[in-house]
């Protein structure tokens, strides 16, 4: 057969399958469809380059300290930091309502565990089932609420610190021993607050025991004499709100390293007409970075909104080591130890 008769023949073949929309060639059926069907991918081949549509990654997310209010058997939760391998940082990816929201969708999802803290030790853990956004903050955070279940010995804790239960399990090895608030050591705190008054020449002339707003006490480190934490506040109250000009406050902690006597081992004193409102008061204490010494994370109140802060020890004292990026800076310079 010639090449012109093969071409012609072969021509013909497609006129006739076009015409149809079944045929039967050879003992097989041949069906055509409209390129609308379902033989037509919209998946490009596994080796495809895709290219335009495409959302390009966020940065990784380490570990990152939750802190937690209890309501009956519920809590809930707004990350504090990221947890690094020098301390911690803030998070990338929050400081908004939109930026929160976000968050959760990344990186939170219902059923996730967390375990939970106090004094230092693990106390129970925590399920997630619902998230949202806490706006009281000056850096909105994104907010998980969920299920707790505590440990017998804790059933009046109401706050906590916690960290996602993978990270969480590797931090709190401790015992829960809460320490007693013995007559010596909230007089400590008395004498610490006169001290800084002196010291600043503010003269108060009432029971400086009423304007001490909140006492707490701790153990730094596995032995040590207790760690004493107090909140001073005059003509002002320890919450977010506008502060008089006569407003002032103190945050102290006092330690007794050598077991001579206590002293101020960090002051904040803060003038409101000064130095803007910072009330600050303790929340909880951790090991966070493993290195046998606890961690303090503070709450400080300003006028609009709160921020959060931690303490470290160093050289027998405390010093901040993290601050939101929008919250003020401690105003300690200047007071003698």
């Amino acid at each position: 057969m010639n090449t012109a008769l093969q071409r012609l023949l072969l021509f013909g073949i497609v006129i006739v399958v076009a015409g149809c929309d079944n045929v039967e060639w050879g003992g097989i059926d041949v069906s055509l469809r409209s390129p609308s069907d379902s033989l037509v991918s919209d998946r490009p081949p596994a080796d495809a380059e895709v290219v335009g549509d495409t959302v390009p990654e966020g940065p990784s997310l380490g570990p990152v300290l939750y802190l937690g209010y209890r309501d009956g058997e519920e809590a809930t939760l707004v990350p504090v930091a990221e947890i690094g391998p020098d301390g911690l940082f803030p998070i990338e990816g929050i400081g908004s309502v939109e930026a929160s929201r976000a968050f959760a969708l990344d990186h939170l999802t219902p059923g996730l565990q967390f375990t939970l803290f106090s004094e230092g030790a693990q106390i129970g853990s925590f399920s997630a089932e619902s998230f949202s956004v806490d706006e009281r903050y000056c850096r909105v955070r994104p907010q998980v609420r969920g299920q707790i279940q505590l440990i017998p010995t804790v059933s009046a804790v109401q706050k906590f610190l916690a960290a996602p239960a993978r990270e969480g399990s590797q931090l709190g090895y401790g015992t829960y021993s809460p320490v007693a608030q013995t007559t010596e050591l909230r007089n400590t705190s008395l004498r610490m607050a006169l001290r800084v008054l002196r010291d600043v020449g503010v003269f108060f002339p009432g029971d400086v025991r009423d304007i001490r707003q909140d006492i707490q006490v701790f153990r730094a480190r596995p032995g040590a004499t207790p760690t004493v934490v107090a909140t001073f506040v005059s003509d002002d109250d320890l919450a977010v709100g506008p502060a008089p000009r006569e407003a002032y406050s103190i945050f102290l902690t006092a330690d007794d390293d050598n077991g001579a006597d206590y002293r101020r081992s960090y002051v904040d004193y803060r003038s409101s007409s000064l130095d803007g409102k910072g009330t600050t008061r303790y929340f909880d204490h951790l090991d966070i970075d493993g290195d046998g010494s606890e961690e303090m994370v503070i709450e400080v109140m300003g006028e609009q909104s709160m921020w959060l802060s931690t303490l470290t020890r160093q050289g027998g004292d405390w010093v901040e080591d993290y601050r939101d990026p929008c919250g003020l800076a401690p105003t300690s310079s200047g007071l003698g130890r």
